[in-house]
């Protein structure tokens, strides 16, 4: 596999400053020519022979992200004499194939289609439209954009299904994932913006959803990307906001595995995981609002998972998938050892068998806590917007449900906050106001972006054990890394990226 780091602008020298600073992280170089229609070939050929790295040289207008405005002919001539200065390759839109014609030299083509509204149905066919104007020795680039995830997981199948040789990947953010899994499912190349580097100007993107080229090989395993590595991601929407794949990939990296962990958004989890059927899919970590699903489309369960009614982790087995909760444990161990030290404090209950707990939240999380409290014994209350969702929820589990207006006059021991209020996609909100918090309880609140969220904050100023969520967060990823990779996690390392991803985000 083969990363080409991509470089724009207007001004040549700048231009083949910052390539040749950067060639170091690259396989290949591709030079944009767009807005450089009075280069010399002169020029351009000392820099092909400055550059330790191959050199690609492409002419892109509108139809390609490009902003070339010239004529045909222009565009033409540039690439001809990208190809006499030395070039390696020159990528042609597959429109102006056979009026560019043959190279000649050590010069390939790269013969390109972008689909830029979306990702078609027939990717065949369009692959086929390509094809008919061909040469031989020609490389074909086809890339779609992803309006959905998986729209980005039909293009890699597709990929997968041609064999090696096709250049395939999708435009826009939700299609960024497949430029890390493109060549793992067999494209040669994949795309990569220059990278930032501290102190100098930050350069431009040449098309959207590209990652920079530091933050590819950031997700890379050590040895680089390969048809061997496997794959494994959290699924969820709204994802953007998870720090799965910061936690797990530095676990990854750290034990030295042939694997990435990526961020999937999809519309509809049971498409998502129908098209999601290449061995290098190994397991998926799920979040909200997807874990009722994938218990329902898993091929197995564990008690815990079936007992909860909600999959929080998914592994690939010969069968197909198998549903995990790693959330159950995760809650019980979280609520147990806040306990030793809640306990110490006189006319506070001293066991979780003891203890009356309130559960805020009807959904995947708010089921995983009702489990792992009932397991301990603890008399389990639940309320909810929708009283007859808290009720039924309850029920499952031997408590009680009641309305969300009910919860200043409920008396407990222990809060469990599941819901997504106060976290990043709802910032600064309350779950319930401040003044509805008992002194004295034990409130472990399920959101861990921020770590002190506006319910820790209220529950401190009324004298509570607050328990923030990234212990419920790293414990149940801990127990997912062992699930995927059969082997004992390093909890310190796990602890210690999720204090790294709390440093980045201070400081930013």
């Amino acid at each position: 596999m083969a990363i080409v780091v991509s470089h724009k602008g207007a001004d040549f020298e700048e231009l083949s400053k910052a390539a040749l600073r950067q060639a170091a992280l690259a396989d290949l170089i591709e030079l944009r020519l767009d807005d450089l229609g009075d280069l010399s070939e002169e020029r351009l050929a000392e820099f092909v022979q400055q550059c330790p790295k191959p050199v690609i040289a492409a002419v892109h207008g509108p139809e390609a992200f490009g902003s070339f405005t010239g004529s045909i002919d222009e565009r033409l001539e540039l690439l001809r004499m990208a190809a006499r200065a030395g070039c390696r390759f020159v990528d042609v839109d597959w429109r102006l194939s056979l009026e560019l014609g043959e190279v000649g030299g050590k010069c390939h083509r790269i013969v390109s289609r972008h689909e830029l509204e979306g990702t078609p149905q027939d990717l065949e066919a369009i692959h086929e439209e390509v094809r008919a104007v061909l040469y031989e020795g020609d490389v074909v680039k086809l890339v779609t954009h992803a309006n959905t995830c998986e729209d980005g997981l039909r293009l890699l199948r597709y990929l997968r299904e041609c064999g090696k040789g096709l250049v395939a990947f999708c435009s826009g953010e939700k299609g960024s994932f497949t430029r890390v899994l493109a060549p793992i499912l067999g494209s040669p190349f994949t795309y990569a913006a220059a990278a930032q580097l501290h102190g100098s100007q930050e350069s431009e993107m040449t098309a959207p959803g590209q990652l920079r080229v530091n933050d590819l090989h950031a997700l890379a395993p050590p040895g680089g990307l390969s048809h061997e590595t496997a794959v494994f991601g959290v699924v969820g929407r709204p994802i953007a906001q998870s720090w799965s794949p910061r936690v797990h990939g530095m676990a990854l990296k750290g034990a030295k595995l042939d694997a990435v962990y990526l961020a999937f958004e999809p519309d509809d989890i049971a498409e998502f995981l129908k098209l999601a059927d290449d061995d290098c899919f190994r397991g998926f970590s799920i979040t909200a609002p997807f874990k009722g699903g994938a218990l329902i489309q898993s091929r197995s369960t564990d008690s815990i998972s079936e007992r909860a009614e909600a999959a929080n982790t998914l592994v690939r087995e010969k069968d197909g998938w198998r549903a995990f909760n790693t959330d159950v444990p995760a809650i019980r161990e979280t609520l147990e050892l806040a306990m030793q030290m809640h306990s110490q404090e006189p006319g506070r209950p001293v066991a979780l068998a003891v203890s009356t707990a309130l559960v805020l939240g009807t959904g995947g999380a708010a089921s995983a806590a009702c489990a792992a409290l009932s397991e301990v014994g603890a008399k389990l209350i639940v309320a909810g917007r929708d009283v007859e969702r808290a009720r039924a929820l309850a029920s499952r589990f031997g408590g009680t449900g009641i309305a969300w207006d009910e919860i200043e006059s409920c008396e407990h021991d222990i809060l469990i906050h599941c819901t997504p209020a106060g976290s990043l996609t709802d910032p600064g909100a309350e779950p319930i106001p401040s003044e509805w918090i008992r002194p004295n309880t034990l409130v472990l609140d399920g959101v861990y972006r921020p770590v002190k969220t506006p319910l820790l904050a209220a529950a401190i100023a009324c004298g509570c054990t607050a328990v923030p969520g990234g212990e419920w967060f790293v414990r149940q990823a801990a127990r997912q890394y062992r699930l995927f990779t059969s082997q004992e996690p390093d909890e310190e390392m796990l602890r210690a990226a999720f204090r790294h991803a709390l440093d980045e985000e201070d400081v930013s």
